[in-house]
């Protein structure tokens, strides 16, 4: 646990746009997508050169197909996505086929309330490489999608690179990498992404707590 003033530190962090541009960061240096290249959507994401297709949304929005797959997607994506919105994109892509509404706001909280874990945290994912500078609405959605889903590795590992993104960009490195290791040992976590892919995933967080002090 940790105290209310560290609470209102990540309330503040994560409340704010970031200012400064920075290159290596927890969103843009964790690349696990590596370990599914064998799958043939995911190749063609990585070769995509920051776009998404009409295919790509399809396999994401297939309740059938595993979160850690269509997580794969978005990570071979990646960040650069040259002025595309794809988080945009599969928000539109998402409501013109389910259609869900709401009796109070617009799409946005239609989609908030509605949305399965899936849709949730891939959209939040999205929208979260769609501008890394600014994770404040990505990381609001990623914690609907961990409500819904609390046990799960895959949803836990997205959740926890926005929030970080968050708290890196303030300096936050020490804290953030603690917070963001716990999630590698925890007994309660349901493991849904492949086990090779557990050292692309840790790798970036673990190096910026390397010269923290020991607790």
């Amino acid at each position: 646990m940790i105290n209310s003033a560290k609470k209102t530190l990540i309330l503040i962090l994560l409340t704010l746009s970031i200012n400064s541009v920075f290159a290596d960061s927890p969103l843009t240096s964790t690349d696990f997508s590596q370990v599914y290249l064998d799958i043939p959507i995911v190749k063609e994401a990585f070769t995509s050169k920051g776009r998404i297709t009409l295919e790509m949304m399809d396999y994401i929005d297939d309740d059938t197909n595993s979160i850690d797959v269509k997580l794969a997607i978005i990570n071979a994506i990646g960040w650069n996505h040259k002025g595309m919105m794809i988080s945009k994109m599969y928000f539109m892509y998402v409501m013109s086929k389910k259609k869900y509404q709401t009796d109070f706001g617009g799409e946005y909280s239609a989609f908030k309330w509605n949305a399965s874990r899936d849709e949730l945290i891939c959209y939040s994912y999205m929208k979260a490489l769609d501008n890394y500078l600014d994770v404040v609405d990505a990381f609001e959605m990623a914690g609907e999608a961990l409500r819904k889903y609390p046990d799960s590795f895959a949803v836990n590992v997205i959740y926890n690179l926005i929030k970080s993104q968050g708290l890196t960009a303030f300096g936050e490195y020490c804290y953030s990498s603690k917070m963001f290791l716990t999630l590698k040992d925890n007994p309660k976590l349901k493991m849904d992404m492949r086990r090779e892919s557990i050292s692309y995933v840790f790798e970036y967080m673990t190096s910026i707590g390397e010269n923290c002090k020991k607790e």
